[in-house]
């Protein structure tokens, strides 16, 4: 059971000196509270309950911390690491979050000592907190690539369609236009299942292409299952075979776009840009009032991601950067121990096709 603790202190249990005002974390044991907190903290989906139950089905476990005031939390995926005795990987994506900007230190130096307290050799947060912030944590250090993208295109959700079309610039909405006058029809899925094996047929057809790796299909039907996701879908009028399509995930006043393909012919029908139209649709039916396009930073032209950073780049919007992954040694030895295995890990499996590894910043 977790103290109350005087001005100046975190407390996990007994009370230890951090910068920034009063926290006392709990673990959470209850769904609705927990998206609750991080929604009202203006926490991602990858800090909803709802992901960590996803990863724990791919070899993670989640360790949700909550201050009982409801001004921090953190969820931490903890990964055993391979060999015995090297302890765990702890990660925390898109966290912590924290009401409180001048607390934000003293709630990662916290977090950071619950991860080690767990059984934790090396701990990565990756907080969207914008670069003109910055982050100085005590041990922590910038890590030389991020899982997550660091930086993202974010398009304001209006709530009339029309108003959502007329803020598109001039050539994307002749593109949505172009799409219906070629008889190209989108809309969330109403066959989630068997279009989602089209779609990743499609994903497939499209990673050969651009030359950018994938995981099996069964962690995208896992996605689907577990997570609150929505598959859109283009089609010729008429025909079965798929255009184009998108999945993206809701929470809260966000939505986000995970996943896309696109048939080669399709870029003459102009199908991704009304299936984007439509995941705007989605998202606006869902609550969101921002639309994450889940990144790029704008890379070097010739890389596999230019062509994907050129078409989001289409939507407008606004471009928001994050301060990317920090690191901290909670074992120093282990630590230097799990790096090079995860990076080991990394290699082997962009080996395999299975994962592009973490993103080079």
């Amino acid at each position: 059971m977790a103290e109350h603790s005087p001005p100046g202190k975190l407390v996990f249990g007994r009370q230890r000196d951090y910068p920034g005002g009063t926290v006392v974390f709990e673990e959470a044991q209850d769904r609705e509270s927990w998206n609750a907190s991080v929604k009202s903290l203006g926490g991602s989906v990858l800090q909803s309950w709802e992901w960590g139950e996803f990863r724990a089905n791919h070899g993670w476990r989640p360790l949700r911390l909550v201050d009982a005031a409801g001004t921090a939390a953190a969820q931490v995926l903890l990964r055993d690491l391979p060999l015995p005795g090297m302890g765990s990987l702890a990660y925390v994506p898109h966290g912590p979050v924290c009401s409180d900007g001048d607390n934000f230190a003293g709630v990662v130096e916290a977090v950071a000592e619950r991860a080690r307290e767990n059984g934790a050799s090396l701990i990565r947060i990756e907080p969207r907190q914008s670069e003109e912030r910055g982050l100085e944590v005590g041990g922590f250090t910038k890590s030389t690539s991020s899982v997550q993208p660091r930086c993202t295109r974010i398009l304001e959700v209006l709530q009339d369609p029309e108003e959502q079309l007329k803020a598109l610039p001039k050539d994307t909405r002749y593109g949505v236009r172009r799409a219906g006058r070629e008889g190209v029809r989108a809309g969330p899925s109403d066959a989630v299942e068997e279009d989602l094996e089209s779609f990743l047929d499609l994903l497939e057809e499209t990673s050969s292409r651009q030359n950018f790796a994938l995981r099996s299909r069964d962690y995208y039907r896992d996605f689907m299952r577990d997570l609150p996701a929505h598959l859109v879908v283009a089609r010729k009028e008429g025909e079965e075979r798929l255009l184009a399509g998108a999945v993206v995930l809701t929470f809260g006043e966000e939505a986000y776009y995970l996943y896309g393909a696109s048939a080669a012919e399709s870029d003459n029908l102009y199908a991704s840009y009304v299936v984007q139209f439509e995941v705007l649709d989605v998202a606006r039916r869902f609550g969101a009032r921002r639309y994450d396009m889940w990144g790029p930073c704008k890379p070097k032209e010739g890389d596999p991601l230019w062509g994907v950073y050129q078409f989001k780049k289409k939507f407008g919007g606004t471009e928001e950067g994050y301060i990317g992954a920090h690191e901290k040694d909670l074992h120093p030895a282990k630590a230097k121990l799990a790096r090079a295995g995860i990076k080991g890990y990394y290699a082997l499996q962009k080996l395999r096709g299975k994962s592009s590894g973490p993103i080079a910043d």
